[in-house]
Parts: structure tokens; C-alpha cells; sequence
């Protein structure tokens, strides 16, 4: 009888840990592309809502570009919270978006469509993520429906569907591709590269990613899985022009847009962009860092990293003239505003200037220890971070310190401290 209890009890548990999984959050999210290539999103809530909070809002761009289906619906805004409710502040269930699904650029955000030139579409989950009312730290699951034309292919974590795909997302989202290209296979990659691309382009793709994959692989240890690699090119009606990329779990984007981001292809540059993305696939946790002030640490790092690859296999002066640039730069945004926190927060790209001062500084101290450089002491906070401390400058500092003078090692302490003149410290750091 008692077993039986035990069973009962044992069964009632699970029903409801895996009722708490499926309703972390009373959201659920349909994305549709519809028969003229228009896309949607409806957000369907179980119960009736005040408003839908999204979960991160870098700027206001949701209200230019999601146009709601009903003249009953608006965007409201509470400091930095977004969110949508009825005009006359009833309850609802279910809203829709006309969604503008071109290519913009969001700050410290990644894009929520990359478009293919050949009517494809990359589109970032995160970006749709919303919660009932308030977003809490347990609402980090979110069920989400696609739906597209059967003729296209719907890739989900390397899976490929048709017509429809249904998963449940948490976390910082993924790249979910919808198109009629079948993604390809090799050694390194699945990938699914815009056709549209300049032939030097993609052959720049095809020869420097295998080298970067082993050399990467060779330092850091393999990856434990082959990752998927997005590759995308659209034009744009304003002049606008650059090229952006960018890492998720298992998963690395590059996008070009504008015309004039593929004219004159600069062979040294791409091959940096495409360091810098491939070794943030080697960071592997130890990437995974969730407070903005603390992303000179795996920025600064891939940099880092993205200069020894171009070391060793172009063999080129081009990682002395990234350090010299970067310093000016970094220079140049802290002279008027010398508190490194209050200045990354309004131009985050201190995080890869100043960032990758940082390690060329501590790899400099590395020097003095036969055992130690770059890619132990990485590892080293990776091990620390799979064990279960949290991903970021403190750990990665506390991974460090044995190898580091003690004024060097409490001037990184401070970096954060209104106090600290990051200025001088950084003017301080000169490469080696």
C-alpha cells in the first residue's frame, strides 16, 4: 500500500513539474508568413491580460515597425518596459502585428529579420519573446508556432520542417530560418549561404571558416557539435550599408546590407569579422554573460582571439595596427567621460576596444608563466563557469588573479567604480 502511496505521489509531482514547465509563461507566439510574403506575429494569452510586456526592449522600434491589426490596440511605455494594451484598457487575449520584415539594426540586440535576397527570411525568436502583464525571471519558456507556404523550408536547431514548426524557446531565443533553400552540410557547418553573395565572398566563406574552425578547435578543443552558419545579403532603399554577425547556442549569422557593404570586399577585414564570430562559438559558457557591464569580457576576448587566428595563419601585421586602433578609440570615448560604466553604457563598442586592451594587457602578464596564456586561462573559466559560478568579469577575474600583478589585477576590480579613472587606465595599457 505504502509503494502504491509512494507511486501516486512520485506521479502527481511530475504532472506538476511539467505542468509548471509548460505554463512558465501564459504566452504563446504565431509567426506567419503569409501567401504574399507578408509576416505576422499574434501573441494568445490562456488568460484574459491588461497588457503584453515584452521581455527586452532596446529602443522604440517595435512601435515604428508592428503595426497592430486593430485600431484597439497601443504601445505604452513604463521607463524602460514595453508594452501593448487595449485603448480603452479592457482586458484581452489575443493581439496581431503586421510585422515590417526588413533588415534594422537594434542596439546590443540582435536583428529580428535578416532577409535573403531570394525572398528567404533568418528571424531572431528572442526579439518576439512576451509575458502577461510583467515579465518575471521564471517566465523564460515561451511556446512558439511557425507557419509558412509548403514550398518553404522551416530549419529549427538544425531540423527541417514544412508548412508548420512548433517548439517551446526560452533563454536569449535562436536564428530560425524560412525559406525555400535546402541548408547544406560539410565537415564544419549546416549552412545556408545567400546565393546572392559575391562569388569572392562566398569563396572567402568556403576557404577561411574551415581554417579558423580548426585552428579554434586545435587551441580551445573541439566542438562538441556541428554548428549551423547563416550567411545573408539584402539591399537597402535609404543608402544605408554594413555588416553585422553574431552567435547563439550552436549557431553563427553574418549579415551584409546595402549595396555598398559588398563592393570592394577587404579580404583582411572579413576574415577578422569572421575570427571574432567563430571564436565566440569557443567561448562556449564562458560567453554567456547577462550583465552588459561585464561584456568586455568575451568581446574583448573574441577580439583577442580573432587576432592570434590572424597571426598564425595570415602571419600579418594586422593585429598591431586592431590594437593601436582600438586604443585610440577607446581613448578617445573615455576622455571627456572617464567612468568606463557610465561611457560603455552609451557607446557599447568600448566593450571590443577597450575589451580587447584588457586581454592583450593580461596576456602580456601571461608571458611570465611557461604553463599559462590566453587559451588555458579561458579554459580554466569555462571549468569554473560548467561548475556552476555565473558567467562574467568576476569570475573571469577570479579565474586570473594568480597570474596577474596585484595593482593591475585591483585596477580591473574598479573598472566598474564611478570613482575610477578608466582613462588613465587604459592610457596605461599600451600594446605590447
Amino acid at each position: 500500500m505504502q509503494s502504491l502511496f509512494v507511486c501516486r505521489l512520485a506521479a502527481i509531482v511530475i504532472f506538476f513539474l511539467n505542468s509548471a514547465i509548460v505554463t512558465a509563461n501564459d504566452v504563446s507566439i504565431f509567426l506567419e508568413k503569409n501567401q504574399k510574403g507578408t509576416w505576422s506575429v499574434t501573441y494568445n494569452s490562456l488568460k484574459p491580460v491588461k497588457s503584453i510586456v515584452f521581455k527586452r526592449s532596446p529602443d522604440n522600434s517595435r512601435e515604428k515597425r508592428w503595426k497592430p491589426t486593430s485600431k484597439a490596440f497601443r504601445f505604452k511605455y513604463d521607463g524602460n518596459i514595453e508594452k501593448v494594451a487595449r485603448v480603452d484598457g479592457e482586458s484581452f487575449k489575443q493581439v496581431t502585428f503586421l510585422l515590417e520584415a526588413t533588415y534594422t539594426s537594434l542596439p546590443k540586440e540582435y536583428a529580428p529579420f535578416s532577409p535573403y535576397s531570394d525572398g528567404g527570411m533568418l528571424f531572431h525568436t528572442g526579439r518576439f519573446f512576451a509575458c502577461a502583464d510583467i515579465c518575471l525571471p521564471q517566465n523564460n519558456q515561451w511556446s512558439i508556432k511557425v507557419k509558412s507556404a509548403k514550398s518553404d523550408n522551416i530549419v529549427v536547431r538544425g531540423q527541417i520542417h514544412t508548412e508548420k514548426a512548433e517548439w517551446v524557446d526560452g533563454d536569449d531565443g535562436i536564428k530560425v530560418y524560412v525559406g525555400r533553400a535546402t541548408p547544406q552540410h560539410d565537415s564544419n557547418f549546416v549552412s545556408v549561404i545567400d546565393q546572392n553573395l559575391p562569388e569572392v565572398l562566398k569563396s572567402e566563406i568556403s576557404s577561411q571558416l574551415p581554417l579558423l574552425m580548426n585552428f579554434f578547435a586545435l587551441n580551445m578543443s573541439e566542438l562538441e557539435y556541428r554548428p549551423a552558419l547563416f550567411a545573408s545579403y539584402s539591399s537597402t532603399n535609404d543608402g544605408t550599408f554594413g555588416h553585422k554577425g553574431g552567435t547563439l547556442p550552436k549557431q553563427i549569422f553574418l549579415h551584409w546590407y546595402g549595396d555598398k557593404a559588398i563592393e570592394g570586399i577587404n579580404n583582411d577585414e572579413v576574415f577578422w569579422f569572421f575570427s571574432h564570430e567563430v571564436a565566440h562559438l569557443f567561448q562556449r559558457e564562458g560567453a554567456d554573460i547577462s550583465d552588459l557591464k561585464d561584456h568586455w569580457v568575451h568581446e574583448g576576448a573574441a577580439d583577442f582571439f580573432a587576432g592570434l587566428a590572424f597571426e598564425a595563419i595570415h602571419e600579418s601585421e594586422l593585429f598591431k595596427y586592431k590594437l593601436k586602433r582600438s586604443q585610440e578609440a577607446c581613448l578617445s570615448a573615455l576622455k571627456g567621460s572617464p567612468q568606463y560604466s557610465t561611457s560603455s553604457k552609451k557607446n557599447p563598442r568600448l566593450h571590443y576596444d577597450c575589451g580587447l586592451l584588457i586581454m592583450n594587457a593580461i596576456n602580456y602578464e601571461l608571458e611570465h608563466f611557461d604553463s599559462m596564456d590566453m587559451f588555458g586561462l579561458w579554459g580554466l573559466y569555462i571549468k569554473r563557469v560548467q561548475n556552476g559560478a555565473r558567467a562574467g568579469a568576476s569570475e573571469f577575474l577570479n579565474t586570473a588573479e594568480p597570474y596577474l600583478s596585484s595593482e593591475f589585477y585591483i585596477s580591473l576590480r574598479k573598472l566598474q567604480d564611478d570613482s575610477f579613472n578608466a582613462f588613465e587606465f587604459f592610457e596605461s595599457l599600451k600594446p605590447h
